[in-house]
C-alpha cells in the first residue's frame, strides 16, 4: 500500500480524480481518508495534515493500521534558494527537522526527539522513479532539494531559517521550507518505511497568493500528480522492500 499525504484538499485533488474502487473512512474520529487503487496499487489518500506534529501522529496511526510500502508527501513549499523559483517542482533528497534547531539561546543542533535523527535521507531509487516520471513521461524539469521542515511557517520563523541556515550545514544546495515533512520523515524512520517529498514551490507562503500565481501552482499540481501516478505504476512491492 502507498500513502499519499497532503496539507490541503487542493494538494490531493488529482489523486482523488484517478482513484479507483474508492471507499471513505474516518480515522481518529476526525480525519477522512480515501482508500482505493491506482494502477492496481492499493493507495490511501489523507490531507489536512498541516504541521509535522499532526502529520506524525496521523501517519503513525496509518502505518500501524496498514502494511505500507511507501509514503509520498505532496503539496506546496517555500524556496529560500536562488536555484529554486516560484512554480518549480522539488523532490526531496533530505528532510531536516528544523522545529527545535533555532532558539533565542543560540545556534544549537538537536533533533525533535532527543537522541533521535535530525536529518532524514531519502532513498536514491525512490527519487529516481520520480525523476523518470517527471522528465521522461511528463517532460518537466525538477530540482532535488533539501527540505527544512518547521511547524511554524510565520514570516519571523522563515526569516530566521534563512538567516541561520548554516546551522544545518547546508552549502550550495537547493533549499525549501515546508510544515509537515519532518513529521512524515520521523514516522517513516520509526516504522522503517521509505518516503519521499515532492512539492510545488511558492515564493513566500506568508504573502497571500494572487490569482495568477495560484493558477500556475494548480497547473503544476497536475504535472506533479501525473508524475506521482506514473511512479506508483512503476513501483512494485519488491522494488520498495529491496
Amino acid at each position: 500500500m502507498i500513502v499519499i499525504v497532503g496539507e490541503t484538499h487542493d494538494d490531493i485533488l488529482y489523486f482523488d480524480s484517478v482513484l479507483a474502487n474508492r471507499k471513505e473512512e474516518t480515522i481518529l474520529d476526525k480525519y477522512k481518508i480515501s482508500i482505493g487503487t491506482i494502477f492496481a496499487q492499493d493507495v490511501v489518500i489523507v490531507h489536512n495534515l498541516f504541521t509535522s506534529t499532526l502529520a506524525s501522529s496521523v501517519l503513525m496511526h496509518l502505518l500501524d493500521k496498514y502494511y505500507v510500502d511507501l509514503v509520498i508527501s505532496v503539496g506546496r513549499c517555500m524556496s529560500i534558494s536562488s536555484k529554486v523559483k516560484n512554480g518549480d517542482i522539488v523532490v526531496s533528497t533530505k528532510v531536516i527537522d528544523a522545529n527545535v534547531d533555532l532558539t533565542m539561546f543560540g545556534d544549537i543542533a538537536m533533533a525533535q526527539i532527543p537522541g533521535f535523527d535530525r536529518d532524514f535521507m531519502v532513498q536514491d531509487d525512490i527519487v529516481g522513479y520520480l525523476a523518470k516520471g517527471l522528465q521522461r513521461r511528463i517532460q518537466i524539469n525538477y530540482f532535488e532539494s533539501v527540505f527544512l521542515s518547521t511547524n511554524n511557517m510565520s514570516k519571523e520563523t522563515c526569516d530566521l531559517l534563512i538567516e541561520r541556515k548554516e546551522v544545518f550545514s547546508i552549502k550550495n544546495e537547493a533549499i525549501v521550507i515546508d510544515q509537515n515533512s519532518a513529521g512524515i520523515a520521523v514516522s517513516c524512520k520509526l516504522k522503517q518505511v521509505p518516503f519521499v517529498v515532492c512539492k510545488v514551490v511558492e515564493n513566500n507562503l506568508s504573502v497571500a497568493n494572487n490569482l495568477e500565481s495560484y493558477s500556475d501552482v494548480l497547473s503544476k499540481y497536475i504535472d506533479l500528480g501525473k508524475a506521482v501516478v506514473s511512479t506508483i505504476n512503476d513501483i512494485s512491492r519488491s522494488d520498495i522492500l529491496e
